[in-house]
């Protein structure tokens, strides 16, 4: 769409909400739903004060790309990825053989774009219908990017929250050839990752330096890591000297990858438990006190803030299954990845597990996401990892 996009209003007052500089405009507080996906949103008078996508199905119905009157062209797009490049080269966290989450959506100034790279691969996520009209604009300055950072295959999973958008979604190799899954270093291991059929992009980005801590920890330890997917936590575990493992998964799939992962990184086979099924019954069946080092990563229980309550009794369930399973002296990880679940919330549900177990501890480390997906002070909702390490009695 060309340049101007067209003015929506915001209604009477609440233009003070761009004040904030917060990113997201609510449909309530517009004087009529979006028409077009791009727009330039105005006070009541139509005096222009930010530029951004919209859409008129979604509750969510603009986010703010500028909070000035100026187009989305090839060069803002350029300078966002390009900053958002610099951060994660100065934060050392840039590996061409590594995985790294270059764009994060709002936390780079981007809202519904998210992109991570694999070793050669880069992996996007187009989450709005704005973003979409605006591809033929962005996505060769990415690619090229991407390019001359050493990356020759590109692949979009393009599913979450389109439906709200009136999207389908995408699950397409966009360049490059793709026969297998592709291996990434993290630290001493070796990890692979299927960009095709995984979770989100296809691994989780996000508990790296914990895998890595996790490492360092683990010698002479029987660990076990609930939730498991693909084992990177066990690899790491693995390697770090733990004399056993055992992964805790529903999936088939993914624990064979893992098996696979484990001999890869030339560890001993019979070192390493295998655990398929529902984690909340696979769990309740462990001896009580039998784990050194257990880790505890379930995924979004609360999709919704609707789900909150039922989410709170869910993680409480299974952080105490997890509290019973550590050893007296032992270590437990307790995560949530809900951003509906507050901090607040996800502590309470700790502590509550916790008490229901039987067990004290301390808390040795409030964890959460890494350097590569930072949030921005304006859109506190881009906190998503919630994490507790806890020392248990």
């Amino acid at each position: 769409m060309a340049w101007p996009y067209p003015i929506l209003k915001l209604k009477p007052g609440k233009e003070d909400l761009l004040g904030k500089r917060h990113p997201w405009i609510l449909s309530g507080a517009l004087e009529e739903p979006p028409k077009s996906t791009l727009v330039r949103l105005a006070d009541a008078r139509g005096r222009v004060l930010a530029v951004g996508t919209a859409s008129p199905s979604n509750p969510l119905a603009v986010r703010i790309f500028r909070f000035e009157e100026a187009p989305l062209d090839g060069d803002f797009f350029r300078e966002r990825f390009e900053a958002a490049l610099s951060l994660r080269k100065v934060l050392g966290l840039w590996n061409p053989e590594g995985g790294c989450r270059w764009i994060f959506g709002e936390g780079d100034f981007l809202p519904g774009l998210v992109v991570d790279r694999y070793g050669p691969a880069l992996v996007i996520q187009v989450g709005t219908a704005g973003l979409e009209a605006l591809r033929d604009l962005w996505w060769p300055v990415l690619r090229s990017l991407a390019e001359r950072e050493g990356c020759t295959i590109f692949v979009e999973r393009s599913q979450s929250g389109r439906k709200e958008e009136g999207l389908q979604p995408v699950n397409r190799l966009l360049k490059g050839s793709l026969g297998a899954p592709v291996v990434i270093r993290e630290g001493a291991a070796k990890l692979s990752v299927d960009l095709m059929k995984g979770q989100k992009t296809g691994f989780f980005l996000d508990q790296r330096a914990h895998r890595l801590k996790v490492g360092s920890l683990a010698v002479g330890k029987r660990v076990l890591n609930a939730f498991g997917y693909t084992g990177g936590f066990s690899i790491h575990a693995g390697l770090g000297g733990a004399y056993e493992v055992a992964t805790l998964d529903i999936s088939g799939p993914a624990l064979d990858a893992c098996e696979k992962d484990w001999a890869a990184n030339g560890l001993d086979p019979a070192a390493h438990t295998r655990m398929e099924g529902d984690a909340f019954e696979l769990m309740r069946q462990l001896e009580p006190a039998s784990f050194d080092l257990v880790i505890v990563d379930p995924p979004a229980f609360a999709k919704r803030r609707v789900d909150v309550p039922q989410a709170f009794k869910a993680y409480k369930d299974v952080f105490r299954l997890g509290a019973r399973a550590t050893a007296d002296g032992g270590l437990l990880w307790c995560f949530s990845c809900s951003q509906h679940l507050d901090r607040g919330r996800f502590q309470e549900a700790v502590w509550t597990a916790l008490l229901e177990a039987g067990r004290d501890a301390q808390v040795v480390a409030h964890l959460g996401q890494p350097e590569d997906h930072p949030y921005s002070l304006n859109h506190p909702e881009g906190f998503y990892l919630k994490g507790l390490l806890l020392a248990v009695q």
